[in-house]
């Protein structure tokens, strides 16, 4: 079967929305595949990769991408490579966990890419091991019933967000990136949603003190996030402050200048010698001064000039009809918290 040149990366038809060739590529991948390297695992056929096996307890079902050999004499297989785990709450031992612990309503399920590709040990075959929070490359945990937060290691002693998640349902999601993308929308929300009737915990609490927290693992002191449009009438509030005293400084100014304006053509009359003459030094800082009001004057127009502006480039207008400047608008577009 012969096929035209492709004159792009394999990868490119795929990072594409709609492209020319990506039939092409996959036509040409499977009229070559005895071609290849027996399992070699390229283009994704099977390969001979020595994954650590997974040790499965009797009450639960395993689904795998692979099995490997763990005993060459007996020929004995076990679980490996990805895998989704059906099992009870529990994080790695068998004694772990409400599960471990004989527990009921504690239905769990594990999904798994990479077990122990995170380990400072290279792991083969000849390794078996259940879950391991810490040392498996990625995974999504959910729990009828737990404490997600001591099986992955993240609990904290804040006082101000410090809510027990012992004994209610969970899901923890880790891997060393993370990306969540909407197309249209992201959320992130705590609390009760607003069914017809009462939702609660599944500890039949209906109780609940919603917190989000966003941080370091090490981090033991959150402190609560600052609401943008509060913000921008605070803001607002504190320039009306300013501005007052400014125009009280201002107003200070006027009449010291006046004074010396006053003081500077100032005549008396001293008794037997008729009205004195106003003193050359204070007439030449008089008119000093009307020079420096009149400049005074012209820089605090300017300066009030450029104070608005930057103002309405950072916070827009009072009434919000007017948005900032994208650059400088100090309220984002895109993210936005709650109370």
């Amino acid at each position: 079967m012969k096929h035209r040149k492709i004159k792009v990366k394999m990868t490119e038809a795929y990072n594409a929305l709609v492209h020319t060739n990506r039939k092409d590529i996959s036509e040409f991948l499977e009229a070559q595949k005895d071609r290849l390297p027996a399992r070699s695992g390229l283009f994704l056929t099977d390969d001979d990769e020595k994954l650590p096996a997974f040790s499965p307890a009797p009450c639960e079902k395993v689904f795998s991408r692979k099995s490997v050999i763990v005993d060459e004499t007996t020929g004995e297989t076990a679980k490996a490579g990805a895998r989704i785990v059906l099992t009870k709450d529990n994080y790695g031992a068998r004694s772990t966990g409400l599960g471990g612990a004989g527990g009921t309503k504690c239905e769990a399920i594990d999904i798994v890419a990479g077990q122990l590709s995170a380990s400072e040990e290279i792991r083969t075959s000849t390794t078996k091991s259940r879950a391991n929070f810490a040392e498996d490359g990625a995974r999504i945990y959910l729990t009828e019933r737990g404490n997600i937060n001591h099986y992955f290691a993240t609990e904290n002693s804040d006082k101000l967000t410090a809510v027990s998640d012992n004994l209610k349902s969970g899901i923890g999601i880790k891997a060393d990136h993370t990306l969540v993308i909407g197309r249209e929308r992201v959320r992130i929300l705590a609390g009760l949603a607003k069914f017809k009737g009462k939702e609660r915990l599944v500890t039949g609490s209906d109780k609940v003190s919603a917190k989000i927290e966003i941080g370091s693992i090490t981090e033991d002191n959150f402190q609560p996030a600052v609401r943008g449009e509060n913000l921008v009438n605070y803001l607002y509030v504190m320039k009306d402050f300013v501005d007052t005293l400014s125009a009280k400084v201002d107003s200070l100014e006027q009449e010291l200048a006046l004074y010396r304006i006053a003081l500077a053509g100032h005549v008396h009359f001293v008794a037997g010698a008729g009205p004195s003459t106003p003193s050359p030094t204070a007439a030449v800082e008089g008119l000093r001064g009307v020079k420096k009001l009149f400049s005074q004057k012209l820089d605090g127009i300017v300066e009030e000039f450029h104070k608005a502006k930057t103002i309405r480039q950072h916070l827009g207008t009072k009434s919000g009809a007017m948005k900032g400047v994208p650059s400088d608008y100090i309220l984002s577009n895109t993210v936005f918290i709650g109370r």
